[in-house]
């Protein structure tokens, strides 16, 4: 037998179509469908004393009622009855089709199980939980944790009531009135669970929220309520029809209008399931008419339309035809709409019963002399079941919502939540314009404490029964388009057809379309039509619906559709994302599949060296990271990618995983007996302690790196490259300028031989200090610049570099205008590269040119945020030099204890042989000491800040240093070698060309000569 996956009916085994509906039946994947389903578990209590006091034939007959009212009841509710075992029932809400009330289908059911057992003298206990299972065929509808949690609930029940699960509360909550229990210990359940005992259902179930703000619908409001005035004013009914998507704002544009009209309202809503629906919205608006003698006094025809109304409403011997009942139905209205104005809404139609349209359609079109408006609410899907509804005619409007644009949403999660800005940014994407969306992710937030954004089960249920209502040939092409992303394109979605099905993809889309799961968008590929999903939650829900499985038979199938079509233009790193999601499934079902590891890393790694060669660095470690978790086999493929990414990790900072990761890639070469890899992952080692554990690493560092660069093949650029890059490090440490700059040239030229353009720019950026630090004038310092801009000025990366770096330049000069912004933009792009710790470090950079201006409290600024930053990266070496400098400014602004302090904090953390390091911290304290009056101290501590800064080719700083020695002696009363002093900075400044150091010093040597 073949079950139609739309109504449940079975159907002999070569039936193509369903003879219950009509859908066509297609079988199922053998791996079954995920599902978010309720279960319910019903047992009977105290079965076995029953049955010894009971006679055998009596117990046979009362079970047999038994069976067969619970049986009745759960399908009445929608339920499917999965099984009866002895005096125990299962049965599953949801299968085979979900709707988006099944957990409160299954609380119903629940409570009239119960209430249907006390007339046969039984009492039952019952557990309900809703959950994500797999709803596979054959004997077990559905496995999962969610039926074992049911199972348990209806085991710790008290006779006579009803417990169920934390999720099942959640959906059910406005309708039914709970009361929480102690968290149960349930068997097999590490952590207590959650439960909840039903009390009743509510008589008048609560909203699912507080009245929103009333957002973005002024435009539509007008219509209606021009709708209504017509209606009054020319006394002639009115059909208005509001259309969208669940959740789209139906029912908060109705509140607005009811509430500004001021009409009488007769409400009604068409149920989606139940015995005896087709009129029960007739039921509800007669409910609210009242006593319907004194409605219709004065009629000259009461004694015919209360008797057909009675019919409509089920009463016990009426009886009337289709047409009687709508002819009464309209007759009741006029005569209320000729006491004062009437609005009838009839909610939810797309549910209603065929007769119960005709009936309001002959309403609308047949009353006559009254002020009526009669305003439907419904879903897209009701034009597929009745088309002409949407037929433009005399007295009707049908009025679309679209989803509110991005300022309106916003402005709807500020009125709704106090949110902080990230949250409220999440909060606007994922709902994209649906106002319901929005409501339920902020209860959500606020419910979860503000962690992380979670969609709430009411969404999940929503969507998910939307997905479900599809049939099997649409799901397929949603379901295949939410492989590819939230944007999908029609090739990839027939691609990943079955070849007989490619032929229908286009009317399936178009059928997406008008149900408004999707819409058409710009394609990315050429040659290709795209579409996107109306929401983010709606793919993701069509998504989570596909077995594990299947999604990475799937995601495999696309990554090699992204080939076949793109060829070398594919992107690597959204082709490597597919095999990669591909194998976790294939692993996370206990299978593995290295061939298709290797394939995604393959990809990746190529991602990540595309995002090398654009600086992208956090993306680049991001790429090679995952490359490295899917290449479990040792292998060259792996050992590579090791070496690349403990590379990227120190340049963003992340020392300590860098080092991790360089051990690695040493023990793993070493294994492989690879010493070149060998020397490599030295190499990449050696990086990190000069910036964690700077004392004694400058030195080792040089060691590996001479040795490294004597051994290694002249054609081996890769490793000539790094080692080079190891030793400018180290001449940077010792501010060993010139070797820094030889260095750095060497880099260059490997880097550009091995085709590694992102190192080839980093030597560039790095020569930027000894051009501004080093021995070079400033002349010939802007000199070489246009140089670079000559060979490499089409690289906006070296177009910037440039500005920074003659920003330090004319900054020596004294001209100041733009050039802290012309390094805050520097700054500004390293960080957005992902080079956290580089863009820290140039904090120095902002100290250097504020304090030739003398902005000492801007300078310390960008001092303090990058000792943060390197704080928390473990950085050491550049940290106590931002220490020393931090002293320096809080000097010049008099602060004089916290400068001391600064330098007594570097010089705990620095390293002996840095010099640059050495020098500040002396000086600074040698000043604060002269400040203080300790003279001798302080010329003997700035005597060894010379001493030290002589070992450096920083001639600024050697020039600085001088000036401050100078200050220091002349405040000693040695006012012979402060003038000395003076005029060695003097000289030294000059030859920089450092105009502004130079006419400090002169300025020094004026006041004490004149004093």
């Amino acid at each position: 037998m073949g079950t139609c996956t739309q109504c449940g009916q079975d159907n002999v085994a070569t039936a193509r179509f369903c003879n219950g509906c009509g859908a066509p039946l297609v079988e199922l994947d053998a791996t079954g469908a995920r599902k978010t389903v309720t279960i319910v578990f019903c047992d009977l209590v105290g079965s076995t004393a029953l049955g010894e006091r009971s006679d055998p034939e009596v117990l046979r007959e009362l079970m047999r009622r038994y069976h067969a009212e619970l049986r009745v009841i759960l399908e009445r509710h929608g339920g499917t009855v999965e099984k009866f075992v002895g005096d125990a029932a299962m049965a599953v809400f949801g299968i085979p089709q979900v709707h988006e009330d099944d957990a409160l289908r299954a609380v119903r059911a629940a409570l009239s199980m119960r209430s249907a057992v006390e007339p046969l003298g039984l009492q039952v206990r019952i557990g309900v939980n809703t959950g994500e299972v797999v709803a596979g065929h054959g004997e077990t509808l559905v496995t999962g944790d969610a039926v074992n949690v049911a199972a348990r609930l209806e085991q710790a029940a008290p006779v006579g009531e009803v417990l169920i699960g934390e999720t099942t509360a959640q959906l059910v909550r406005d309708a039914v009135r709970l009361d929480p229990v102690e968290p149960l210990a349930l068997k097999g359940k590490a952590e207590p669970v959650p439960a909840f005992r039903v009390v009743e259902l509510r008589t008048d179930p609560v909203a699912s929220q507080r009245l929103s703000p009333f957002v973005g619908r002024e435009d539509e409001l007008e219509l209606l309520e021009h709708a209504f005035r017509t209606a009054v004013d020319k006394r002639v009914p009115q059909l208005a029809t509001i259309v969208g998507p669940p959740g789209i704002g139906k029912s908060r544009i109705t509140r607005e209008l009811l509430a500004r009209c001021g009409a009488r309202v007769l409400a009604g809503r068409c149920l989606p399931y139940g015995d005896a629906i087709t009129y029960w919205p007739l039921t509800e608006i007669v409910a609210a008419v009242g006593d319907l003698d004194a409605a219709l006094a004065g009629s000259d025809d009461a004694d015919l339309v209360i008797p057909r109304l009675a019919a409509a409403l089920g009463r016990p011997g009426a009886a009337a035809s289709a047409d009687e009942i709508a002819w009464g139905f309209r007759r009741l209205l006029e005569r209320v709409a000729a006491e004062a104005p009437l609005v009838v809404v009839v909610d939810d139609i797309h549910w209603a019963e065929p007769a119960l349209l005709d009936l309001i359609d002959y309403v609308a079109t047949f009353t006559q002399d009254a002020p009526l408006l009669v305003l439907c609410a419904t879903r897209p899907e009701l034009f597929e079941l009745r088309p002409e509804w949407a037929t433009p005619r005399v007295n009707s409007l049908v009025l679309k919502l679209e989803p509110l644009a991005e300022s309106q949403t916003a402005s709807l999660a500020s009125g709704l939540g106090d949110l902080d800005e990230p949250t409220r940014l999440r909060i606007v994407e994922a709902a994209d314009g649906n106002p319901l969306f929005v409501e339920q992710l902020i209860a959500m937030h606020q419910e979860s404490g503000g962690s992380e954004l979670e969609i709430p089960p009411t969404l999940q249920a929503l969507l998910a029964a939307r997905i479900d209502r599809l049939d099997q040939a649409e799901r397929a092409v949603v379901e295949r388009g939410a492989i590819e992303g939230r944007l999908f394109h029609r090739g990839a979605v027939a691609g990943l057809l079955p070849e007989q099905d490619r032929r229908d993809v286009g009317p399936r889309l178009l059928s997406l379309v008008r149900r408004e799961l999707i819409r058409p968008d710009r394609a990315v590929i050429a040659g290709d039509d795209a579409f996107r999903f109306g929401h983010m939650l709606v793919r993701d829900a069509a998504y989570q619906s596909i077995p594990k499985r299947h999604r990475a038979q799937l995601h495999r199938r696309f990554g090699e559709w992204l080939v076949d079509r793109l060829g070398d233009a594919a992107p690597a790193e959204i082709v490597g994302h597919h095999f990669e999601q591909a194998h976790r499934y294939v692993v996370e079902l206990g299978d593995s599949d290295d061939a298709l590891a290797e394939l995604a890393a393959e990809h990746l790694i190529r991602a990540g060296r595309a995002a090398q060669s654009r600086l992208d660095v956090g993306a680049a470690v991001k790429m090679f990271d995952r490359a490295v978790v899917l290449l479990v086999r040792p292998s060259a493929q792996r050992l590579e990618a090791l070496l690349v990414l403990a590379g990227l990790l120190h340049e963003t900072g992340a020392l300590e995983r860098a080092a991790e990761v360089a051990a690695l890639a040493e023990a793993e070469a070493r294994a492989a007996g690879d010493e070149r890899a060998v020397t490599r992952a030295r190499i990449e080692a050696a990086f990190v302690p000069m910036a964690s554990a700077p004392e004694g690493a400058t030195d080792v560092a040089l060691e590996i790196a001479e040795s490294a660069i004597a051994a290694a093949d002249p054609d081996d650029h890769v490793t000539l490259a790094r080692a080079w890059a190891l030793a400018a490090a180290a001449h940077n440490m010792h501010a060993a300028e010139s070797s820094l700059m030889q260095a750095l040239l060497h880099v260059r030229e490997h880097a550009r031989a091995c085709g590694n353009r992102e190192q080839e720019l980093d030597a560039v950026r790095l020569t930027g200090g000894p051009i501004v630090f080093g021995p070079l004038s400033v002349d010939a310092g802007r000199r070489l610049v246009a140089e670079v801009l000559d060979e490499m000025g089409d690289v906006a990366e070296i177009q910037i570099w440039a500005l920074h770096v003659t920003g330090h330049l004319r900054a020596r000069r004294g001209e100041f205008d733009g050039a802290a912004a012309d390094l805050a933009a520097w700054r500004a792009h390293l960080r957005e590269l992902g080079r956290e710790m580089h863009y820290a470090s140039t904090a120095m950079c902002m100290w250097d040119v504020l304090s030739l201006s003398e902005d000492y409290a801007s300078a310390e600024t960008a001092l303090l945020e990058a000792v943060g930053i390197l704080e928390r990266l473990g950085e050491v070496g550049v940290r106590s030099s931002a220490l020393a400098l931090l002293g320096d400014v809080a000097f010049r602004q008099g602060r004089l204890d916290e400068a001391e302090q600064r330098t007594l904090d570097s010089e705990r953390l620095g390293a002996r042989d840095d010099y640059f390091n050495e020098s500040i911290w002396r000086s600074v304290r040698a000043q604060v000491w002269s400040a203080r009056g300790r003279h001798a101290e302080a010329v003997a501590l700035a005597r060894e800040a010379a001493t030290v800064v002589d070992r450096t080719e920083m001639t600024d700083q050697r020039a600085d240093i001088r000036l401050a020695l100078a200050r220091v002696l002349f405040a000693a009363g040695e006012d012979v070698a402060g003038a000395q002093a003076a005029r060695d900075s003097a000289e030294i400044y000059a030859q920089k060309g450092n105009l502004v150091g130079a006419r400090r010093a002169r300025d020094l040597l004026a006041s004490t000569a004149s004093s």
